[in-house]
């Protein structure tokens, strides 16, 4: 991803995951990765990295009970960066940062 200096505009973003421990750091390091280049300081983005990770591990617990994926929403404004991740309907995150550019 390339990184700017200046404040993107509204960003919307979504993945479907399989619920498979394997894909827990991809999905971590794509939200922290969008959430940077949106314009959230780096110490947001390992806080989202952070929440995105053990919330993955939280879904995959229900996925195996409901046997759903495990959906990623990204999302951006002009003043905050926003993570929902979610399993077989049930909100699992919503983690919200301001941006910073």
């Amino acid at each position: 991803m390339a990184e700017t200096a200046e404040s993107t505009g509204p960003v919307a973003f979504a993945a479907r995951f399989p619920p498979e421990a394997r894909f827990a750091a991809t999905a971590a390091e794509l939200a922290a990765r969008l959430a940077e280049s949106c314009g959230c300081a780096p110490q947001a983005a390992q806080e989202i990295r952070g929440a995105v990770n053990r919330a993955f591990g939280d879904a995959l617990a229900s996925a195996a009970a409901v046997g759903s994926d495990i959906d990623l929403s990204l999302r951006t404004d002009d003043g905050a960066f926003e993570a929902d991740l979610a399993c077989g309907g049930r909100a699992i995150l919503h983690c919200s940062k301001n941006r910073s550019a």
